[in-house]
């Protein structure tokens, strides 16, 4: 028996392979019977499926080599017990159906390739044929004009021929109705001719396709539908709920709706079916959802897994809030954990930790609020200004103000440590958001999660900011406003990089994905519309972070002006301590320039913190600050002026021919250092405005360039790869500052610019047509500029009494004199037989003005002295004026009673050319004085041109300036000491023409420009002319005063000579 086993598997073997051999000739087409029945079939009117399956799929008959082959035949007979006759037939009609599939599928390809060699041809053909149709239409025209000349000719049988028109039109009618209701013949033709036309055929077989698919889409829905919805319970049902297949057949039965969306009946259930399952479905989510979150530091899969199936859903704004309320944890944890570094107060990361989770559900706020209001309770902060607990205050207890300074120093160095923290977070949280929600979504994502790592601390942030400077004042000392600033700009650099971590530039292509995946994943897409775009997502979270900075922003002046104001008290009341001349200039050289570093300072605060908007409120109290500086200086220089003179007085003695006090330098060097001082002031004051207003252009371009910036919609949204601090700068600043209704006007360019721009252009300088020079801009600190013209004006009286201050005091009871009242006898004729030497009160005065000179000059010699100096010398000559006004008075008259219409400025240039002197000699009456006068001002104007010549130097001019202003006020003095003498004897007359020739010859000496004047050589004439001749010239003079007409200016000249003249006639006794 076993040895029968082996040859019926051999026999097996050669069956199968006979089977094969003749299903391989039967597939490769050897039957050539077979495949011309079929062929026939295909091409036959009375095609039927059914037919031709039974033809292809009929049992081939045995050929003849099996029959004569007996080995074969024997192992067939051996092997029909094993096999039935009905597993036979299955297996053969399997092989017949494989061939019959191969063979369909080899004609379907041809038919293919035969409909694009078709295709193929079309397009070679339709530009032919579109020629075709061109010529044809040509000559359509033509025949067009030919029927139209037939129809014309034929207008008399009209009538007949519409009868036999008619009768023909309803054969046809009738003919064509036949063949369509019975398929005649003319139907068959005229639908071969259709069918031969390839566009026809290429247009029905498209239809076709479209409503197939349509069709197909639509039976597979409703056939699956029940299955569907009957699979999901079973798949939430099991333990633990298949939630990804369960979720897989939600999107499937959505689709399907959508596919039955035409269909009327049962649209209501299956609508009401989904919104139930989907529930049911979201409900199941969350659980994981939050156990994904939980866990993704360690796992993203899960987290995933849920992003796909919230996405199926449709639901990915949930996703994304609970992923984004679940990332700044440990940020918050760590903004709250700061104590101050005071000790704890139990609160630090559990009562304030709590409530950073009720923080997170009031969403997003709207528009371009600074923040908006959580429902959150007040969370505990600590407190410069409060104990730490509710023990009673005592002073183990209280904070003090060095804690208080030693807390906020301390917060400065945190609040970086917490900014690095959250660049860390953002620069994670990039690179997983892209793992877990895609490129497209991951810059939204790590915008929300900024904005949530402040939404919960924002209102203990503006606490804390508040502790460090209080806005209704105080603070801690000046670094209050300091710390605020350095905050915020710890705050513009956090945010020029956390704007790089969100890939803003993604934003349009991030923006289109997200609503085409919302379009196919939402059933519902109204609910997107309130989405907020990316640029409004950022630009409301840099809003929120710098929220806690808003009102510094808004009431920036207010807050700098206490603070500040509290600083110049403290210097005007070291300047009040000034009072001695020998440490003044030192004093002074530390107070002066004090205010000048705050105001910077304040400057640079206001650039960072409004970056150019509220301008003038700010330059106004900087005006108003430095304005009150400079009074307090000016009143410091009248205390010391008034100081000095009291020292004066009490050195030496006030009656003439006295021994007066000694010259001291020292004092005109102190005085020159007070005067530097000023100088420097002023020196300042310019630099100052010069450099704001270099600051306020800069600003004006920077608000320009930064106008659009994050605003705007869609295409409209100006959105740069990366934002400068100088950019998020102006930004924050036109949102706190700017008004909400301020639009863009025209700065007279035809630009249309912000009003803050145009502002900022006319305080700098720079007009609208920009074609006048920046000298023409308003000062941006109109009252300092005047305080420091006050100033200015104090120091030079300062310095001119100081080098006054002896002539002053040896001049100043010269009129009482005996002296003056002498006549003279024959003894003291013999006694001044060798001349009259001047008197003691005039040499005094003589060798002042010789010491001066050497007083002056080793401050003249400091050429930055001198230049600092020179700043503030613009109107010294103002300071002579009053002993020539005396003059004018003593001599009887007054330059505003000479004319009605003189002003005041007219009297100052009448005051000037008296004091000046020149071409006073035309008015004298005696012609040979007027030579020698005008001949010894030429020769003293020669000798100051050989001067400057050999001596060019800023040093002789300084010193010639002093020597000036002193020469004319020792001359006017003088003058008007003479004119008050009550009577002048002969004797007197000769000593007063000795003194005024002494001191004329110290002013040769000195050759100072312009001096001696003219009228002390003149005076000293009159004094001693005999007295007809005096009369006579007087009277002469007299006649002439109605053929001589002067000018205003020359007829107060002339006015003050002829009083000068019959003053001294009078106390000369001389009668005219």
């Amino acid at each position: 028996m076993s040895s029968l086993l082996p040859p019926p598997q051999r026999t097996t073997s050669t069956r199968s392979t006979s089977s094969l051999s003749a299903a391989s000739y039967s597939n490769n087409g050897i039957d050539p019977v077979m495949e011309e029945r079929l062929s026939s079939l295909l091409a036959s009117p009375s095609f039927s499926v059914s037919h031709y399956l039974n033809l292809a799929l009929a049992p081939t008959p045995v050929s003849t080599t099996e029959q004569d082959a007996p080995t074969t035949n024997n192992t067939t007979v051996s092997n029909s017990n094993a096999l039935s006759a009905e597993a036979q037939a299955e297996h053969q009609l399997e092989q017949r159906m494989a061939s019959l599939a191969l063979q369909l599928q080899m004609r379907t390809q041809s038919c293919h390739d035969e409909i694009g060699r078709i295709g193929a041809e079309l397009q070679a053909i339709v530009p032919r044929c579109a020629a075709d149709v061109g010529r044809l239409q040509v000559g359509l025209e033509g025949m067009e004009l030919d029927v139209r000349g037939l129809l014309a000719g034929m207008d008399d049988h009209r009538g007949s021929n519409s009868k036999r028109k008619g009768d023909t039109k309803k054969g046809e009618v009738t003919t064509v109705g036949g063949a369509d209701v019975g398929a005649g013949g003319s139907t068959t033709d005229t639908t071969k001719t259709h069918g031969d036309d390839p566009l026809t055929t290429l247009h029905s077989l498209l239809n076709l396709r479209t409503h197939l698919t349509t069709s197909r889409a639509i039976l597979s829905a409703a056939s699956s539908w029940d299955e569907t919805i009957n699979s999901i319970p079973m798949l939430l049902s099991t333990t633990p709920p298949n939630l990804v297949e369960a979720v897989a057949a939600l999107s499937q039965l959505e689709q399907g709706a959508r596919a039955l969306h035409g269909m009327p009946e049962g649209r209501m259930e299956r609508e009401a079916a989904l919104r139930k399952l989907r529930t049911q479905l979201e409900i199941l989510l969350k659980p994981q959802l939050l156990h994904a979150l939980k866990r993704m530091d360690t796992r993203l899969g899960p987290l995933q897994q849920c992003v796909g199936m919230y996405g199926s859903l449709g639901k990915m704004e949930v996703m994304r809030e609970e992923y984004v309320r679940m990332r700044p944890g440990e940020i918050h944890s760590l903004w709250f954990s700061f104590n101050g570094g005071l000790g704890g107060n139990g609160k630090g990361n559990d009562g304030e930790d709590k409530n950073s989770d009720d923080a997170t559900n009031d969403g997003l706020y709207e528009g371009d609020d600074s923040k908006q209001e959580l429902d959150e309770d007040e969370v505990e902060d600590f407190d410069f200004d409060e104990p730490l607990d509710n023990s009673p205050k005592t002073p183990s207890t209280t904070t003090t103000p060095t804690q208080q300074q030693t807390t906020a120093k301390q917060f400065m160095e945190f609040l970086p440590t917490f900014y690095d923290a959250v660049l860390e977070l953002l620069s994670k949280e990039r690179t997983q958001s892209k793992l877990v929600f895609g490129p497209a979504l991951s810059p939204s994502i790590v915008a929300r999660v900024l904005m949530e790592c402040f939404k919960p601390i924002v209102d203990s942030f503006e606490k804390r900011l508040g502790n460090l400077c209080p806005l209704g004042g105080g603070g801690i000392s000046m670094g209050g406003t300091e710390a605020i600033a350095a905050a915020y700009e710890s705050t513009i650099q956090f945010l020029s990089l956390a704007y790089d971590q969100m890939e803003p530039w993604n934003m349009h292509s991030e923006s289109n994905d997200s609503n085409d995946s919302n379009k196919l994943t939402d059933p519902d897409p109204t609910s997107h519309d309130q989405e907020m775009p990316l640029q409004a997502i950022i630009h409301s979270t840099f809003l929120l972070i710098a929220s806690p900075f808003l009102p510094y922003q808004r009431n920036l002046a207010e807050t700098e002006r206490h603070p500040m104001m509290e600083a110049a008290s403290m210097v005007a009341k070291d300047v009040r301590g000034v009072v001695h001349l020998e440490d003044a200039a030192e004093r002074l050289g530390d107070l002066a320039p004090f205010m000048f570093p705050l105001v910077e300072a304040a400057m640079k605060r206001f650039e960072l913190l409004n970056s150019g908007y509220n301008a003038p409120a700010t330059l106004s109290s900087i005006d108003i600050l430095i304005s009150n500086h400079a009074s307090e200086l000016a009143i410091a220089m009248g205390t010391l002026s008034t100081n000095a003179s009291s020292t004066n007085n009490r050195s030496g003695t006030s009656s003439a021919g006295g021994s007066g006090g000694e010259f001291d330098e020292q004092h005109v060097n102190c005085a020159l250092e007070i005067l530097r001082i000023a100088g420097q002031f002023k020196r300042n004051i310019q630099s100052l405005e010069c450099s704001v207003k270099d600051r306020l252009r800069i600003l004006s371009n920077e608000i320009m360039m930064a106008d659009s910036v994050l605003e705007g919609d869609g295409d409209n949204a100006l959105i740069p790869e990366e934002l400068a601090p100088v950019q998020i700068r102006a930004l924050l600043a036109k949102a706190a500052c700017d008004p909400p209704g301020n639009t863009h006007v025209d700065d007279g360019t035809g630009i249309k610019c912000p009003t803050t721009v145009v502002e900022l252009q006319r305080l700098a300088g720079r007009p609208p047509n920009n074609n006048k020079s920046n000298n023409d801009s308003p000062p941006l600190f109109p009252k300092a500029l005047d305080a420091t013209s006050r100033l200015a004006k104090s120091c030079l009286s300062f310095v001119f009494e100081v080098c006054s201050a002896i002539p002053e005091r040896q001049l100043h009871g010269i009129s009482a004199l005996p002296v003056w009242k002498n006549e003279g006898t024959s003894m003291d004729d013999d006694e001044t037989s060798y001349g009259i030497l001047p008197q003691s009160f005039i040499t005094h005065v003589g060798e002042h003005m010789l010491a001066l000179v050497q007083a002056l000059e080793p401050f003249a010699s400091d050429v930055e002295a001198l230049g600092l100096a020179e700043e503030v010398m613009e109107n010294v000559l103002e300071v002579a004026v009053q002993p020539w006004k005396e003059f004018v008075a003593a001599a009887g008259c007054s330059f505003a009673t000479m004319s009605t219409k003189a002003t005041a400025g007219e009297e100052k240039m009448q005051l000037e050319m008296l004091m000046r002197g020149k071409d006073l000699g035309k008015y004298f009456l005696d012609e040979d004085a007027h030579e020698d006068d005008v001949m010894e001002e030429d020769d003293g104007m020669g000798e100051h041109e050989e001067e400057e010549e050999e001596d060019a130097k800023a040093s002789a001019a300084f010193c010639n300036q002093w020597l000036d202003v002193v020469g004319l006020a020792v001359t006017g003095r003088l003058l008007e000491r003479t004119m008050r003498i009550p009577r002048l004897g002969r004797k007197g007359a000769e000593h007063l023409a000795t003194d005024l020739n002494y001191i004329r010859n110290v002013f040769t000496a000195l050759g100072v420009a312009g001096h001696p004047h003219a009228l002390l050589g003149y005076v000293a004439q009159l004094v001693t002319l005999e007295d007809g001749v005096l009369r006579e010239k007087i009277q002469r003079r007299r006649r002439m005063e109605g053929v001589t007409e002067e000018g205003v200016m020359e007829g107060a000249l002339l006015e003050v000579v002829q009083r000068a003249e019959l003053r001294i006639a009078y106390v000369r006794s001389i009668s005219v």
